[in-house]
């Protein structure tokens, strides 16, 4: 596939960079270095698909990298109680000292206030990636923009649907029930027929971490 679709190498090593963060139990002292992860475990990924999906140009891939790290915080915040009884916690070190949350009872149901605090704050953090993430439609096809689109509008609503839910976000596990994703597959037909490709060089917002990315 890196091959058929020109790939660069240093891709799919930076995938493979983020599975090694799991395997050795790295620790997230900060926002910065949970950004990092999700970069390596998704924001790259949606780089390679940009590529599959025929963009090459730095915005295009820039505003891919910006959808894998909003969906990621949507799924850290998600999953966040199972994750933490598997001993992985990507929430930032520095967040559960501010809420007075042990890493080691995250997980504990009488943490869940707490807990639901540091969601919402995480999936404050994903929306702007959001944002940048749907000026890069204008630079997919429509088939493409479109499955892009619906991704995006499901994941954004798993993370309100956690926010909604707020301490028994983690009773269950949060999804979209099946009507629901229809519509909101619907609605991101019309967000790929409205798509409009940003100007030439646009480099995503200065404030996001994948600002530092070199594509």
């Amino acid at each position: 596939m890196a091959r058929l679709h020109g790939i660069p190498e240093r891709h799919p090593l930076e995938l493979i960079d983020g599975f090694a963060m799991d395997v050795a139990g790295r620790r997230y002292g900060t926002l910065d270095e949970t950004l990092e992860y999700c970069y390596h475990v998704a924001g790259v990924v949606g780089v390679m698909m940009a590529y599959v999906m025929g963009a090459r140009e730095s915005g295009a891939l820039r505003r891919a990298a910006d959808l894998g790290l909003a969906l990621q915080l949507t799924n850290v915040a998600r999953d966040v109680v199972p994750d933490a009884r598997q001993g992985r916690v990507y929430l930032p070190e520095l967040w559960l000292e501010e809420e007075g949350l042990p890493r080691a009872e995250v997980a504990e149901p009488p943490r869940r206030p707490q807990l639901a605090r540091l969601a919402r704050r995480l999936l404050a953090e994903a929306e702007p990636y959001y944002a940048s993430a749907d000026l890069g439609l204008g630079y997919l096809a429509f088939r493409s923009a479109w499955a892009v689109a619906a991704a995006r509008r499901v994941y954004a609503e798993i993370g309100r649907a956690v926010e909604r839910r707020g301490e028994r976000a983690w009773d269950a596990r949060t999804v979209v029930p099946r009507p629901r994703q229809s519509a909101l597959v619907l609605r991101a037909a019309l967000d790929a027929l409205r798509r409009r490709r940003p100007p030439d060089g646009d480099a995503g917002e200065p404030r996001l971490w994948t600002a530092r990315l070199s594509f």
